[in-house]
């Protein structure tokens, strides 16, 4: 007897499911909507938000300050990953300079950011800082794994050197870049947030997540939490999703 396995959507539903009847079950035990509003009291409050012209407003400058600050660490990490795989001095003077910059505890990027920007600009300037060093190393790691083999076979051939990092380093980096990308979306959009709540631009997902909190609002607090998760599992889906219709095989960043 074949055993069919169960698609993958079906496996979100089920599973999203269970989440909400163990969050209503406990939500029931408490009794302290303060404390754990059940789900319906959570989704009434996103209906109410999605009524609101401000509401979209702030997805809007949310969205924007993601996307600017993704697309920003994506151009410069690819520039200067390309750079230092190719030449070795700018690679050790990048690779310590990366890991400081991950080893650095993002709300201390925050704190610093709220200094030297405008409320506006401190996510942008932190998700740039969180991302670009995961791309920027990823594309590094791809540039310098190409076949040797390969790129001595055309020095001897005299290959032009433009022809050289377009059909045959690019190729080879593209995989990892996009790995790369994958991973820094969903970090970039977990650092908007938390930019966003300590900095309190005008408009946000994470301006308005920190006013219901400091109106103990908590079913607008967790209302305004699955809109930021809706947003970023969404734009985290298509990315994927267009990635895996591009004809190549994709590389795990952490992988060696």
């Amino acid at each position: 007897m074949v055993k069919k396995k169960l698609p993958g959507y079906i496996l979100t539903i089920l599973s999203t499911a269970v989440l909400l009847c163990i969050w209503k079950v406990f939500a029931l035990i408490l009794k302290a909507e303060i404390i754990l509003p059940p789900p319906e009291t959570v989704l009434l409050q996103m209906i109410r938000l999605f009524g609101t012209y401000s509401f979209w407003q702030s997805v809007g400058a949310t969205l924007f300050r993601g996307l600017f600050g993704f697309f920003l660490s994506a151009a410069a990490g690819l520039l200067t990953g390309v750079a230092a795989g190719m030449s070795r001095p700018l690679y050790l003077l990048l690779k310590p300079l990366l890991s400081v910059i991950k080893t650095t505890p993002v709300m201390s990027i925050v704190i610093i950011a709220l200094i030297w920007f405008t409320a506006g600009s401190v996510p942008v300037f932190t998700a740039f800082l969180v991302a670009y060093p995961v791309i920027a190393g990823n594309v590094m790691e791809g540039i310098r794994n190409v076949d040797k083999n390969l790129i001595k076979m055309a020095e001897v051939f005299r290959v032009p050197r433009k022809r050289v990092l377009s059909q045959l380093y690019l190729p080879s980096t593209l995989p990892y870049f996009a790995a790369g990308a994958s991973t820094s979306l969903g970090l970039t959009w977990k650092v908007i947030i938390a930019g966003e709540v300590l900095a309190q631009p005008l408009r946000g997902l994470g301006t308005g997540l920190i006013q219901a909190k400091q109106y103990l609002e908590t079913a607008e607090v967790f209302a305004w939490t699955v809109c930021a998760i809706i947003l970023s599992a969404g734009t985290e889906g298509l990315f994927n999703f267009l990635l895996d219709r591009i004809p190549w095989k994709r590389r795990d960043p952490n992988a060696g």
